[in-house]
């Protein structure tokens, strides 16, 4: 069928209900592709954007002229250059709708993904934080979280970015000033850590981000029962 606004509208809209989603593109003479995403939207007229938390998004390589349920919780958007994206909606477990959003970003504890954040084989305390608590993101907030994520936490280039959010661990035993805390990316399509730099508390941040910090490791570590993911 040729698409209108109104079907592509209803088709994003219902894929929107989930919170994680698998998109498998192919093109005519070319191997199936598949990739992960935590948001889909149309707001760009006939193209479609993928979102990824704490990752670059990105759009079909042209405006969308066909649609197609693909099952239950799936359909396929064709484009005008002949590609074809079919975008199957799953709920990963543990990640927040973004529609049912309880956290801030003024208040990291908040974020806390409390389905991966616990106690490592090793002991230590591992806070995993899931942005979509904190709701819509502006795209402001959005690209400065991407820029910490990049510029300070040694994120991979556009190209190679995918599904990550950002975590903290540290011993449970250590919060003085010259204690180690590491802070890196956790990628949510591999469920495990991607990058790993060395902070101090106090030293690295300001009083109040210790704190906060401190405080965050230790909700944790007082809910230590938690089974990671």
């Amino acid at each position: 069928m040729k698409t209108t606004i109104n079907n592509l509208t209803a088709a994003v809209e219902d894929m929107s209900r989930y919170n994680w989603l698998t998109v498998t593109v192919e093109a005519e003479g070319k191997e199936p592709q598949t990739f992960h995403a935590t948001g889909i939207n149309s707001h760009m007229g006939d193209f479609i954007a993928f979102d990824r938390q704490c990752a670059t998004g990105f759009y079909t390589d042209n405006a969308v002229v066909d649609i197609a349920a693909a099952g239950e919780n799936a359909f396929t958007f064709l484009t005008a250059s002949g590609m074809a994206y079919t975008v199957t909606g799953e709920n990963k477990a543990g990640l927040t709708h973004r529609e049912t959003a309880t956290g801030s970003l003024d208040n990291p504890a908040s974020l806390i993904d409390w389905h991966r954040s616990g106690l490592t084989e090793a002991g230590e305390v591992l806070v995993v934080l899931d942005f979509s608590k904190a709701g819509q993101i502006s795209g402001k907030d959005s690209g400065k979280i991407k820029a910490f994520a990049n510029s300070n936490l040694n994120g991979k280039p556009q190209s190679r970015q995918h599904c990550r959010t950002i975590y903290i661990k540290a011993a449970s035993n250590k919060t003085d000033y010259f204690d180690p805390v590491v802070i890196g990316l956790y990628s949510l399509e591999n469920e495990t850590a991607m990058t790993e730099e060395t902070f101090y508390f106090d030293a690295s941040f300001s009083e109040a981000e210790s704190d906060t910090i401190r405080a965050m490791l230790k909700a944790v570590d007082e809910k230590s029962n938690i089974p990671l993911f």
